[in-house]
């Protein structure tokens, strides 16, 4: 009869915890799985282009030719690449239409170098890859994960990149300098130019495309105000935003071929 009495008592205690472990397995289904993956198929569903149309001068660019080429394409990043913070919608969504080869996606968000670095081994194959890497490690500065110089950031852009040759011996790699960083502190911006430059200098060295989208960008945000393309200091929303970021970076290869400057 005791035993029984515990048990009546313990049931009430059960019943709680079961119906708290239930809630809380509701909540974590909704929040990070249910609405994560609406708002990707209700993103995915609108369209994207690239900022101010695909101009006959955006298509000389060297990237639209290889993008028209049916060679396969690796676009390498952290999460702008990736598009966490906009549900899967990739800075690179406007061009996926003109890419007739195949399309992988080596990206995860809050990826530095080193963590590329880290996980060259499972770098997939591929004709050309697009690296749009950095932006991280100049944020962070203080982070073990963060290149603590521009020179060790361009070391490891080289360990990054003999690794892809090992995977793809013939393989085009394009190199996009760390993003924009708007309104933020002067400190930061500086590295950002620092980690440019050397990367500038790294891809001139060993016969890889160096393209800066940066200047591009910061011209229509001046222009045009932030709120408009970014989700926050470092992320472009959608759909504006990765129609700028397509737009900038098709622009600055365009400059780059053609020898143009920015004004």
């Amino acid at each position: 009869m005791r035993n029984g009495g515990k048990k009546a008592e313990n049931r009430p205690f059960t019943i709680i915890l079961v119906i708290i472990l239930t809630m809380l397995s509701v909540y974590f289904f909704a929040v990070y799985i249910a609405y994560p993956r609406y708002m990707h198929n209700r993103l995915i569903r609108l369209e994207y282009n690239v900022y101010g149309g695909l101009t006959d001068e955006l298509k000389k660019s060297e990237l639209f030719k290889d993008m028209e080429s049916g060679k396969s394409f690796c676009f390498v990043g952290d999460s702008i690449t990736k598009g966490n913070e906009i549900y899967g919608i990739h800075w690179y969504e406007p061009l996926i239409p003109y890419i007739r080869g195949n399309i992988s996606d080596f990206s995860h968000g809050g990826w530095t170098v080193s963590d590329l670095v880290k996980r060259k081994s499972r770098l997939p194959s591929s004709d050309i890859y697009v690296v749009a890497i950095g932006i991280n490690d100049v944020m962070h500065p203080d982070s073990v994960r963060s290149a603590a110089t521009a020179e060790d950031y361009v070391q490891s852009i080289r360990q990054l990149t003999e690794s892809i040759v090992s995977v793809s011996p013939n393989a085009k790699i394009y190199f996009i300098a760390p993003w924009a960083l708007p309104g933020w502190d002067e400190g930061t911006i500086e590295r950002g130019r620092q980690f440019r430059s050397a990367l500038k200098d790294c891809c001139g060295a060993d016969k890889n495309i160096y393209i800066d989208p940066e200047p591009a960008i910061m011209s229509v945000l001046n222009d045009k105000g932030s709120s408009v393309f970014m989700k926050d200091g470092c992320h472009p929303n959608a759909a504006a935003g990765v129609g700028l970021y397509s737009y900038a970076v098709l622009s600055a290869d365009y400059k780059r071929t053609n020898c143009v400057n920015f004004a």
